[in-house]
């Protein structure tokens, strides 16, 4: 895994940012209980994924440090409240938290074909233990489908999506996901499967 220089490093280049920038945001991170400790040297820690993802959504939303702890903590918090699976046009199953459904939801995505991955209830969990997991001893075909994650104002609510031939999934977190009709306004941040992958790659192996 990355350390907390591989990291700012990384997605410096990545979002063409200053470095020093980049590590005052995740300092800022750090001091609201948002990133692991980082230490120097031979002593410096590892990051988690959850790490790399807060940093992340602080970047491409464009948060100015002073206020991207809170924002980023509200997010990170927001609860899983409903998912779906399509398949060749029809839906395969449908649960809402609120009507009892999580077990089922949790039952159908312990389900899918990925060796060590758990579901977390949380935005910023979920998010963060896919990045370690969710790519890595996969079927061939499970391994290659595309993610995205996008992020909205409204609520504020989260949807994760993953297509693949076992299905479309996508989940809802957080209480602005309950009502879907489409807003006057909205603010949208969208995390590519490109972005979502290299973001794995940081978290699994480090920088190089």
């Amino acid at each position: 895994m990355a350390t907390k220089g591989e990291m700012v490093r990384v997605l410096a280049q990545r979002f063409d940012l200053n470095p020093n920038k980049v590590d005052a945001m995740t300092r800022a991170m750090a001091r609201a209980g948002l990133r692991t400790p980082g230490g120097r040297g031979r002593a410096a820690a590892d990051m988690t994924g959850e790490d790399i993802f807060h940093l992340t959504l602080a970047l491409v939303m464009g948060l100015e440090t002073k206020d991207a702890p809170e924002a980023v903590r509200e997010l990170s918090q927001l609860r899983l409240v409903r998912g779906n699976l399509f398949l060749d046009g029809h839906i395969q199953w449908e649960a809402n938290c609120d009507a009892g459904g999580e077990s089922k939801l949790l039952d159908a995505l312990n389900r899918l074909p990925v060796s060590g991955l758990q579901l977390h209830r949380t935005f910023g969990a979920f998010c963060g233990h896919w990045l370690e997991e969710g790519f890595e001893d996969a079927d061939e075909g499970f391994n290659s489908a595309p993610v995205s994650v996008e992020v909205s104002s409204n609520g504020p609510h989260a949807v994760f999506s993953h297509r693949s031939d076992q299905g479309s999934l996508k989940l809802w977190f957080g209480d602005g996901a309950r009502d879907l009709h489409t807003q006057e306004w909205e603010r949208r941040t969208i995390l590519s499967d490109k972005l979502f992958r290299r973001l794995s790659q940081l978290a699994r192996s480090g920088a190089s």
